[in-house]
This record gives structure tokens, sequence and C-alpha cells, in this order.
């Protein structure tokens, strides 16, 4: 079984939800995976802030090698 970490960045158009590369790097530096899928996409302005989703989400799961 290997570990592989999927992060999703989702920033939008204003560019208030922007996340440093510094800090990406440091969150990839403190994983302990074998594989890293980086996804980033851009949304249109959120207006409810109550559901913010840009930011940095991260998945990491165990796969089996074939």
């Amino acid at each position: 079984m290997k570990k592989v970490a999927e992060i999703l960045v989702v920033e939008d158009f204003t560019g208030k939800g922007k996340v440093s590369e510094s800090k990406l790097q440091e969150l990839l530096s403190k994983l302990n995976v074998e594989v890293v899928n980086v996804t980033k996409i851009h949304i249109p302005e959120w207006e409810n802030s109550s559901e913010d989703l840009t930011g940095v989400h991260l998945i990491v799961r165990e796969v089996a090698e074939t």
C-alpha cells in the first residue's frame, strides 16, 4: 500500500482567497506520502461567507499497488 495525497487549491477571481505558494510548499513538506497530486481551480466570487469554499482541501488515502 502506498499513500497518495490529493490537494485541491480553490481560489476566487477577486484574490481574497489566494493561497500562498510558501504555505503550500510547507504543507507538502509535512506530508508523509509517496505521491502528491495538486489541482488548482478558480471559481467566481462566492457571496455566501458561511460556506466559503476557497482555501486548501486535502485528502490522504492508501492505495494498493498493482
